[in-house]
């Protein structure tokens, strides 16, 4: 029940990407019914929910309930999913049943390390806690083997596969190969997410004088590392990868390539959160702030659509990352090139919106809501006689289209990160700041100074 309930609302939300379904017939039952069916067989005494299927009714109800914007239920399930997991001690494998044979055993693994990237992703997005930390954690990752190749009494070897030209030199050693699994990929973002806890408790350390305690953490943790320097590391592992996933080609249909485009795709969005992260708390100018949602962007609209919609829901606490970085650009002062490289970077936005909408119902409308804010600063501006959109436009157009990237192997496949100019010196031209009024209707909180995460929520 709690699967069919995240499955009605992907379908309701559009994560079709093949037309093997039909999206009306997917959402009746509507994903509230199904919630409340899953919801309804967890026994309110948890001493009685022994076994792993409860464990992963509430994982999976936590995450429907991200799916349906019920945040406050998503922190209710997943507090249920830690507390049974802590009684079943699935944290540590040593504890785990003595007869479990390699499927139940892969289930377990793949349920604890799934939700230890929900646990990170939510700490990141909606501020809290992290319930299980890598260093406590004694399970091993997912056995990089497709399912076909685990059964209950054992793991097969698959095939292997000749790696060499097609017609070799007399004599020529032939190289084979293990095929490349999909969870490779799996594996590699559950370490970008390993990462992005370091990086959360880093940031957090900077502010904890603010509790009145000794600090001790000093004593023991290196100095803070600056994102250049983090993601100079990260892309270097990436780059390590099988070329499946560092590629997103189209939608096939088959589900055997898609998986593996999917893969890729959420390897592409955990890498653009992590560096929104290491920004957060960084001071960096405008120039910096367009450079880096600019390249964001870019990524995001290089992936298939149908990936993006594939990911769904927390796709867009991603962008809402995006449009907080724009949002503190058009709060603080400007000048009239700072000015229209923002708004070109909000019409590219709204552009990926307006592809996203046709499911995404948390969405819906957004990118009116860009396109009308952005007429109604150009409104100002004009009878404020600050900008010459004319002019401009031109500037824009013979700007230097090969404007360096600030960490260019982390974008492979885009091309000239969109809005990017070579205008330098934003600094020195006459500036100016618009009213707080024009802001009103931000569709991302612009002040995050109540939200205990790296972002405010998006789209609420």
């Amino acid at each position: 029940m709690a699967v069919c309930s995240l499955v009605s609302g992907r379908a309701r939300d559009g994560a079709l990407y093949s037309n093997q379904w039909r999206r009306e017939e997917l959402m009746d039952p509507p994903s509230e019914a199904f919630f409340a069916a899953a919801r309804d067989s967890i026994p309110r005494d948890l001493v009685a929910a022994k076994g792993i299927n409860y464990m992963r009714a509430c994982a999976i109800l936590a995450i429907a309930s991200i799916q349906n914007g019920q945040i406050r239920s998503m922190q209710k399930y997943s507090g249920l999913y830690h507390t049974l997991t802590s009684m079943e001690g699935l944290h540590d494998e040593k504890l785990w049943p003595k007869d479990l044979d390699p499927i139940e055993i892969e289930e377990r693994r793949r349920l604890f390390w799934s939700i230890y990237t929900l646990d990170i992703y939510a700490t990141v997005v909606w501020g809290g806690v992290i319930r299980y930390r890598e260093a406590h954690s004694l399970v091993r990752y997912p056995t990089e083997v497709d399912d076909e190749f685990i059964t209950s009494q054992g793991y097969n070897v698959p095939p292997v596969s000749p790696e060499t030209t097609p017609f070799p030199p007399s004599g020529a050693t032939v190289v084979s190969r293990q095929p490349v699994t999909w969870l490779r990929g799996w594996n590699f973002t559950t370490d970008l997410y390993r990462i992005l806890e370091h990086v959360v408790d880093g940031n957090r350390r900077r502010f904890s004088s603010v509790n009145g305690t000794t600090q001790v953490w000093s004593l023991f943790s290196p100095s803070f590392m600056s994102e250049p320097i983090v993601m100079d590391r990260v892309l270097t592992l990436y780059s390590e990868l099988p070329s499946q996933f560092r590629e997103t080609p189209p939608i096939t249909g088959d589900m055997s390539k898609d998986l593996f485009g999917f893969q890729s795709a959420n390897i592409q969005a955990t890498l653009q959160l992590l560096r929104m992260v290491l920004l957060s708390v960084e001071e960096i100018g405008v120039e910096r702030k367009c450079d880096v949602a600019g390249e964001l962007l870019s990524v995001f609209s290089n992936v298939p659509v149908e990936y993006l919609k594939a990911i769904n829901s927390p796709l867009l606490h991603h962008l809402g990352g995006i449009g907080y970085i724009l949002g503190s650009v058009m709060e603080g002062n400007l000048c009239e090139a700072s000015y229209i490289r923002v708004r070109t970077l909000l019409l590219e936005m709204a552009n990926l919106l307006q592809r996203l909408e046709t499911g995404l119902h948390r969405a819906a409308g957004t990118n009116e809501r860009l396109r009308s804010q952005v007429d109604r600063i150009d409104a100002y501006m004009r009878t404020s006689r600050l900008l010459d959109l004319t002019a401009a436009s031109n500037t824009m157009q013979v700007s230097d289209a090969k404007a360096e990237l600030a960490v260019p192997s982390a974008y492979p496949q885009a091309t000239q990160p969109v809005g990017t100019t070579s205008a330098a010196g934003f600094d020195q031209m006459p500036q100016f700041q618009l009213p707080p009024e024009l802001l009103a209707d931000w569709p991302w909180p612009i002040d995050s100074s109540n939200s205990e995460g790296f972002f405010p929520l998006a789209f609420e």
